[in-house]
């Protein structure tokens, strides 16, 4: 068995992998109570909840056809995308839309003289489980870099400031050695970590428009695709995976059954209700809005 599993005690032998995720450690972060709930206790929603996957979706199909095509242009675009209608679920008028962002990325890429070295690399670390994006290198400098990809509705300009602190980057970029040892690439030449996003369109096609006339539109117009380049002394490893070895530790003493803290600060995080609002507040989030009386001016 390897070190990172352990075994459940009340006579269920069923491995549990306590490697800790980057997401995870953000939910530890913002309330303890939802990761024991999410991740150790395996807690169902509140019927009143769902967790709304239409926007992982477009990201996944995004992400599949990039990686398949090892960030090139794909040879057969058209069954790549045919297999994200049945694989990731997103719909057929949203081919369009990823096909689109797909396009745009490729075109910035097209200006960088990039090689893919390797895409969705698995780390290999006791404490973390996670998948790098894109491992490349810079073939005008020889630098080689860990890239992570995101797609957004829009790009933030005050995103640029908190990147040398961000915490998947930088925890990423501790396992260079890792990386260097496994493609043979020289740790010296090291260069640090890629920030790549692509936004997305709300805009439909037209009923008068052709669909790659509709593609090529948004694509033009309403898509934007960014490479932020955050050099390795920009970083902050060191500080990083110590909070992240932090993380790691408490959440094994809540798997070993202390107390969870809660923080109600976070029960409305990203705009929604948390999926386990019943769970510190006695009743669903509907049935306490339900009750309460609202006085308004219209």
């Amino acid at each position: 068995m390897s070190e990172q599993l352990e075994m459940k005690m009340a006579g269920d032998k069923t491995p549990v992998d306590t490697r800790l995720s980057y997401s995870s450690a953000s939910v530890i972060r913002g309330c303890e109570q939802k990761y024991f709930h999410y991740k150790v206790a395996k807690t169902p929603i509140d019927p009143d909840q769902s967790r709304d996957t239409k926007a992982f979706s477009i990201g996944k199909a995004f992400h599949h056809i990039l990686e398949m095509s090892e960030h090139k242009k794909p040879e057969k675009i058209g069954a790549l995308l045919e297999e994200c209608v049945q694989d990731f679920g997103i719909e057929e008028a949203e081919a369009g839309l990823v096909h689109a962002m797909v396009l745009k990325y490729l075109r910035l890429r097209s200006k960088q003289n990039m090689r893919c070295i390797a895409c969705e690399y698995v780390i290999n670390d006791p404490m973390v489980i996670g998948f790098i994006d894109l491992i490349e290198e810079d073939l005008d400098t020889g630098l080689w870099w860990i890239s992570d990809m995101k797609t957004a509705k829009t790009f933030y300009p005050t995103t640029l400031s908190r990147l040398p602190m961000d915490r998947q980057l930088n925890l990423y970029a501790s396992f260079a050695e890792q990386i260097a040892e496994a493609f043979d690439l020289d740790l010296a030449k090291f260069g640090g970590c890629r920030y790549k996003v692509t936004t997305k369109s709300t805009a439909k096609q037209k009923k008068t428009e052709s669909y790659q006339d509709y593609v090529m539109r948004i694509a033009e117009n309403n898509i934007k695709s960014y490479d932020v380049i955050v050099p390795k002394d920009k970083l902050n490893i060191d500080s990083v995976t110590k909070e992240f070895t932090e993380n790691w530790e408490r959440s094994m003493e809540l798997r070993a059954g202390e107390e969870p803290k809660r923080n109600y600060g976070y029960c409305e995080s990203y705009f929604k209700p948390c999926e386990y609002w019943s769970q510190c507040h006695n009743s669903c989030f509907s049935e306490i809005k339900e009750s309460l009386e609202v006085i308004e001016e219209i």
